[in-house]
C-alpha cells in the first residue's frame, strides 16, 4: 500500500511541476530557437555566439537572431579531433578559437552569473528533465526546491537530456538538447 501511495504522491507533484511552465522572467525577454539535428555538444565561442556540434559538422550562430554565421560540414571528418584530451574544450579553426563546450562531449556549462542569475534542472520523472531560472538576490524558501525557480517551457527541445549554460559576458543563456538550442537574451 506504501508504494501505491507514494507512487501517487509523485504523479501528483510531477503534474504540479509540468503545470508551472513559463517564459523566463524579465529582464531575460528575447528568446530564439535554433532547429538542428543530433546534437552531440554545444556552448559559447569567446565572442558570445552559440556553438553547436552534431556528426554532421559545426555551427556559430548570432545568440539575438539566430542567423548561421559558420557553418562547417566536417567534410574531411576531422570536427572529433577538434576536442581536447579531456572533452571540455574545442578548436574552431575559422575563429581561430578554442572554446569550452557542454552536451554529451564536454562539461556542464555556467550555471550562475555575477549578479546571480541561476541555472538548475529538476527531473520529475525518469528520463524527463526542466530547466529552471532564478535571482538569487530574491531569497525564497519555498520548501519544495524547484518552487523558487520559473521553470522554463520550452517551445522546440523535448524535456530530456538538456545541458544549460550562460554565455561568457552573461547576457544570454541557452538550453541545449539533440534537436537544437533555445537561447534567451536579457534585453
Amino acid at each position: 500500500m506504501a508504494n501505491i501511495r507514494e507512487t501517487m504522491l509523485f504523479k501528483k507533484n510531477k503534474n504540479e511541476i509540468f503545470n508551472h511552465l513559463t517564459i523566463p522572467q524579465e529582464p531575460w525577454g528575447n528568446r530564439i530557437v535554433i532547429s538542428a539535428s543530433g546534437i552531440i555538444a554545444g556552448g559559447w565561442t569567446n565572442d558570445n555566439k552559440v556553438f553547436l556540434l552534431s556528426s554532421d559538422g559545426y555551427s556559430i550562430s548570432n545568440p539575438i537572431n539566430g542567423e548561421r554565421e559558420i557553418r562547417n560540414r566536417d567534410e574531411n571528418n576531422s570536427a572529433m579531433n577538434k576536442f581536447s584530451a579531456d572533452n571540455l574544450e574545442f578548436e574552431i579553426e575559422e575563429l581561430n578559437q578554442r572554446i569550452k563546450v557542454f552536451g554529451l562531449r564536454g562539461g556542464n556549462g555556467n550555471h550562475i552569473t555575477s549578479d546571480n542569475w541561476n541555472l538548475d534542472s529538476f527531473h520529475p520523472g525518469i528520463g524527463e528533465q526542466i530547466v529552471g531560472l532564478r535571482n538569487l538576490k530574491e531569497r525564497q524558501t519555498e520548501p519544495e526546491y524547484w518552487k523558487n525557480f520559473k521553470l522554463i517551457k520550452l517551445e522546440r527541445l523535448e524535456n530530456f537530456t538538456l545541458t544549460y549554460g550562460f554565455s561568457p559576458n552573461e547576457k544570454h543563456f541557452g538550453i541545449f538538447g539533440s534537436g537544437g538550442t533555445e537561447i534567451f537574451s536579457r534585453k
